[in-house]
């Protein structure tokens, strides 16, 4: 049962990888009174000995019986420890360092109390489950509202939409990792020269390439509760494989359902699947049509160079403030900066070029993501950060994308 991130997949890597994933999931609805901490694990324990969750249970291949009771332990995500945190209104900085393994008892006491303390709030438990091996993982607890969108749905409904739409789109790669599904398009027929925007960059690693730019787009989706399913155009520049996202022109659909029934497993109905499936392929194809055409890379390109051509009097600075901005570490921060002296454009369109390049080679899966987000939102702010001193200058919270 593998977890963590795995990035810059093949579409057939991807594909095994989904598969596998699908044939581990099980999803619960779960009283909160059932739920426990033991050893900084959770444990489902049908404390009431109500035949039919027994059964449930049971069925997991993973749980044990004691006394007719049965029990279900779960080794826990870093991702569902933050969100028992939340849900529980326990402050992160006292969760963080209870989970340290010193003061697991003190973890064990106050989740196990705070989780009887709210009796009959049922929670939506996603999981992960291998009954060969006898383990199990929980992957997130969420709303039992939560309406799931599931990745081999998304990618599935994606490539459908791709080979509806006749338009030549080709898979880059894709991550997965246990908050976030991503896969990369490009559009290899929509490409512009932008020799302007493009004249002083030198690829970081000495490589030569054009001064093309190509259209696509980024699928993002959550099955834990980490953010909406969205579809978000996307630039590439073909010299170095560096992709900026353009967040305003993103199309999302939020997570959320009727209400589920209590200790039921789910197993989600052909309608609701469908309708997800449809909703996915909608999207899509109305992305493609507006993302891959000329006149819509033009018009980014046009944005771009606006302000990417824009000379910097503080360019050192400039990448400092920047990184400070983003909360990027200062060993971070001086990959970044040793990347923009490579590539020897110190306009205001070379520090996009190396977060970009920082984000493609050195980021994991949610920071590439973000960073490419973000290398745009400061591109559209970038005398903010043009300062002679070191001065942190936050793009609008409204706009910007966390890095956390």
């Amino acid at each position: 049962m593998k977890t963590g991130d795995l990035k810059n997949l093949s579409l057939q890597e991807i594909v095994q990888q989904l598969q596998l994933q699908n044939l581990q999931k099980q999803d619960f609805v779960v009283p909160s009174r059932f739920i426990k901490m033991v050893g900084s694990n959770l444990q489902v324990i049908n404390e009431e000995k109500l035949d039919s969750f027994n059964s449930l249970l049971a069925q997991t291949g993973i749980s044990i019986n004691e006394n007719d009771v049965e029990k279900m332990h779960l080794q826990v995500l870093d991702c569902c420890h933050s969100q028992i945190g939340s849900k529980l209104e326990i402050p992160k900085k006292y969760y963080d360092r209870m989970l340290s393994e010193k003061y697991h008892h003190l973890l064990d006491y106050n989740v196990s109390t705070w989780f009887s303390e709210k009796g009959n709030t049922n929670y939506f438990l996603r999981t992960f489950i291998d009954a060969e091996n006898r383990s199990g993982i929980a992957r997130a607890i969420l709303s039992d509202r939560y309406n799931v969108l599931d990745n081999y749905d998304v990618m599935l409904a994606t490539l459908d939409a791709i080979r509806e739409s006749g338009i030549n789109v080709q898979i880059e790669s894709g991550d997965i990792t246990d908050t976030k599904f991503y896969m990369r398009f490009v559009c290899p027929d929509i490409e512009l020269e932008a020799p302007d925007l493009l004249k002083n960059y030198r690829v970081p690693d000495g490589t030569k390439g054009g001064n093309g730019i190509i259209s696509g787009f980024v699928i993002s989706n959550s099955e834990t509760g980490n953010g909406k399913f969205s579809i978000s155009p996307r630039a590439l520049v073909l010299a170095c494989r560096n992709g900026m996202i353009f967040k305003n022109d993103a199309f999302a659909k939020t997570h959320l359902g009727s209400k589920m029934e209590e200790y039921s497993t789910i197993d989600w109905s052909e309608e609701t699947r469908q309708k997800n499936y449809d909703l996915v392929i909608s999207q899509v194809k109305d992305a493609i049509k507006f993302y891959a055409s000329q006149e819509y890379l033009t018009a980014k390109i046009h944005e771009l160079s606006e302000k990417g051509n824009k000379e910097l009097s503080h360019p050192i600075e400039t990448i400092k403030n920047v990184t400070k901005s983003l909360s990027i570490s200062e060993e971070k921060e001086s990959n970044i900066l040793n990347y923009f002296i490579k590539s020897g454009d110190t306009n205001a369109f070379g520090v996009t070029q190396a977060l970009t390049y920082f984000a493609q080679h050195n980021a994991t899966p949610e920071e590439r993501f973000e960073i490419e987000v973000n290398s745009v939102l400061i591109l559209d702010n970038i005398d903010d950060f043009d300062k002679a001193e070191v001065n942190i200058k936050r793009v609008p919270s409204s706009q910007i994308v966390s890095m956390n």
